[in-house]
C-alpha cells in the first residue's frame, strides 16, 4: 500500500519541480493527503522550498503557507497584500513548491493569484475532493491553468492487505470473510475508508450478541469519510491543521501564528 503511494508520490514530484501546475483529483478517502504529506517530506529532505497548506479555502491559507515556504521574509506588521508581494519576489528569486490540501470553496481572488504564480512558484500542486460526476463539474470555475491527475485508487488486494494488517493491529479478530468483502467492497478503492472503518469497528456500539453490525458500520464509515463529520464531533481527535507543521487555523479561518 505504501509502495504504490511513494511511487505515485515520487512522479509528482518530478513534474512539480518541471514547474508543472497540477490538480490531484480523486474521491474523499483515497489518499490525497497523504500523497502530499510525502511529496513534502520529499521536497523537505531535498532542501527546495516548499509549504503544505493543510486547509486551502482562503488567499490568506496560501499566504500563510508561502510564509512558511520562505521564512526569511518579513511579513509582520504590513499588510497581508503587502505580505504576498514580498512572498511572491521572494518566490521569484528562488522557485519553491506549493502544496495545497483540502482545496475547496475556493475565490475568484484566490484562484487569480494563482494563475499569477505561474513562472513564479515552480509547482503548485492541489488536492480536490470528487466523488462523482456533479463534483467534477463543480471544480471547473476553480481552474488556475492546471493539469488534472486523477488520484490512482487502490486494488482489491491492496485493500485486503491494509484490512488485515488493522485487524492484527487493533485485536479485531471477530471479522469473517463475508464481512471482509463487504467492506473491500464498500471502500472502492480508498485506503482512508478501511483505515476509517477500522478505527470505528473499536467502538462497542457496532456490535451485539450476533456479532458485528456490518450494515451499520458501512453507512457510519461512508458518512465520517465523506462528510468528516467524526472529526467534528469527536473531540479527541485533533483538528487537521495541527497535525502538520505549517499552521494552524483557529475560528473563522483566522490564522494563528505558532
Amino acid at each position: 500500500m505504501q509502495r504504490y503511494l511513494r511511487e505515485f508520490s515520487a512522479s509528482l514530484q518530478v513534474r512539480l519541480l518541471r514547474g508543472e501546475h497540477l490538480m490531484l483529483l480523486g474521491p474523499r478517502g483515497s489518499g490525497k493527503s497523504e500523497v502530499l504529506q510525502e511529496v513534502y517530506a520529499r521536497l523537505r529532505r531535498s532542501g527546495a522550498p516548499c509549504a503544505y497548506c493543510p486547509v486551502t479555502k482562503s488567499l490568506d491559507h496560501i499566504t500563510c503557507a508561502l510564509e512558511s515556504a520562505y521564512p526569511g521574509v518579513d511579513t509582520d506588521e504590513i499588510t497581508r497584500r503587502a505580505a504576498r508581494v514580498r512572498l511572491w519576489n521572494a518566490a521569484d528569486r528562488r522557485m519553491g513548491v506549493l502544496l495545497l490540501d483540502e482545496f475547496c470553496g475556493v475565490s475568484t481572488a484566490l484562484v487569480a493569484f494563482l494563475r499569477r504564480l505561474h513562472g513564479k512558484i515552480a509547482g503548485v500542486l492541489s488536492a480536490v475532493d470528487v466523488d462523482d460526476e456533479r463534483e467534477r463539474r463543480a471544480v471547473r470555475p476553480w481552474r488556475y491553468g492546471a493539469a488534472s491527475v486523477r488520484m490512482p485508487l487502490a486494488t482489491k488486494t491492496q485493500l485486503s492487505k491494509l484490512l488485515l494488517a488493522r485487524e492484527a493491529e487493533f485485536g479485531l479478530s471477530e471479522f469473517d470473510a463475508p464481512a471482509r468483502a463487504r467492506f473491500v467492497a464498500a471502500a472502492r478503492g480508498r485506503p482512508g475508508w478501511i483505515v476509517e472503518c477500522t478505527e470505528l469497528a473499536r467502538q462497542p456500539r457496532y456490535w451485539c450478541e450476533h456479532g458485528l453490525l456490518v450494515s451499520v458500520l458501512c453507512i457510519d464509515t461512508e458518512a465520517a469519510v465523506r462528510y468528516r463529520s467524526l472529526e467534528m464531533l469527536r473531540p479527541d481527535i485533533p483538528p487537521r491543521a495541527q497535525r502538520w507543521p505549517v499552521a494552524y487555523y483557529g475560528p473563522r479561518d483566522q490564522p494563528v501564528r505558532k
